[in-house]
């Protein structure tokens, strides 16, 4: 029997009478990792901010999004704010807009470590130096702005910000946006040492099978708001079932057979 710590149930999301989710249902197992893949504006994201209640006023939400005990979408905002960073934590797809540009990088992580509960400011630079050795940034960074940094240091920056008071589950969405490749492969491979750390469950958002075959249990295939194919994810990604799982595989570039053109997605799928 699957013990899921997240559970979204016939979640559907709309704006303004616009369609953007269509009664998706997508579980994660605790200290497990489930992979939303799909192309852009196929709802990945959207699902993720649902999750935490951060959707503008405008949406439509209904379903259920259940998170251990708590049927989110009916909590307060007041409660919700109990579970955002402390219990369930999210990084986001541009580290160098999520950041505050007039505040340091070491005052950020402080002001999130002081929220969920409120500790000193002794303890919380104490937690915030750790938490910067872990992402890998030398501690006499601390002082310094988010300007000062390249997009895979304030990236790190982010995670560690997620970090900061111990989440049940991290919600990671495109966490390597506009990244090089080799500072993607560094980037997930913190992730997920971050994640085994603390035993961690993860809903990781992805348009990059490669990555996703490599970090997740289980996969969600979502086009045009709906979850199209989902499972296992050797099983998925080695015997897809469905007709856009199979187009968005062979969209993959391969290192051994060079070809002059990549196959597309077609439009009628």
């Amino acid at each position: 029997m699957t013990t899921s710590q997240l559970h979204i149930h016939n979640l559907s999301v709309s704006f303004q009478g616009q369609s953007a989710v269509h009664h998706i249902d997508i579980y994660v197992e605790k200290g497990k990792t489930t992979a939303i893949v799909g192309e852009s504006g196929s709802g990945k994201s959207v699902t993720a901010l649902a999750v935490l209640g951060l959707l503008p006023k405008s949406a439509t939400v209904t379903g259920e999004i259940r998170f251990e005990q708590d049927q989110l979408l009916s909590l307060t905002e007041k409660n919700l704010r109990h579970i955002r960073g402390k219990k369930i934590a999210m990084i986001f797809q541009e580290p160098m807009t999520s950041l505050n540009p007039v505040f340091t990088i070491g005052e950020q992580i402080e002001e999130v470590i002081r929220m969920h509960p409120r500790k000193s400011s002794r303890v919380a630079r104490t937690k915030t130096l750790q938490l910067l050795q872990e992402v890998g940034i030398p501690k006499n960074r601390v002082h310094a702005y988010p300007h000062e940094f390249s997009g895979g240091m304030c990236q790190r920056v982010m995670i560690a910000i997620a970090l900061a008071n111990e989440p049940l589950l991290l919600i990671a969405d495109e966490p390597t946006t506009a990244l090089d490749a080799t500072t993607s492969k560094q980037i997930i491979a913190l992730l997920f040492a971050a994640k085994q750390r603390r035993n961690m469950s993860m809903l990781f958002i992805s348009h990059d099978l490669r990555v996703v075959a490599s970090v997740a249990d289980n996969i969600c295939v979502m086009r045009s708001g709906h979850i199209v194919e989902s499972g296992k994810t050797a099983r998925v990604l080695q015997q897809p079932t469905n007709e856009y799982t199979r187009a968005l595989l062979a969209c993959q570039p391969s290192m051994h057979n060079r070809q002059k053109r990549l196959p597309t997605v077609p439009m009628e799928l």
